[in-house]
């Protein structure tokens, strides 16, 4: 015999192999957990951006009232009137408000 089995040698290099194609799928799965962890960086430091923007609108819509409110412009009831027809469609006007 020549001292190294066939069947213990090639149960060694299939390991092996099994091995390297364990070790390249972590490293492809690390490099996709990587990428994925930066774009939840990303949408977090927008979502941040976008909930400021939405304070500041809402700082910016108390401050309109205030001053319609003040000058006798609106009363409460004409702001809740006007607060129900936004709220059905946001982001868009809607027929009524361009009247």
């Amino acid at each position: 015999m020549s001292g190294v089995e066939p069947f213990p040698a090639a149960a060694l290099a299939g390991l092996s192999v099994v091995a390297l194609l364990l070790a390249r799928r972590v490293r492809a799965l690390l490099g996709d957990a990587s990428a994925l962890s930066a774009r939840v960086d990303e949408l977090a430091a927008r979502l941040a951006v976008a909930e400021q923007e939405v304070a500041d609108a809402r700082a910016r819509t108390e401050a309109a009232e205030t001053v319609l409110l003040d000058k006798g412009l609106a009363n409460e009831e004409d702001l809740e009137a006007a607060r129900r027809r936004s709220d059905g469609v946001p982001g868009e006007l809607q027929r009524d408000d361009l009247n």
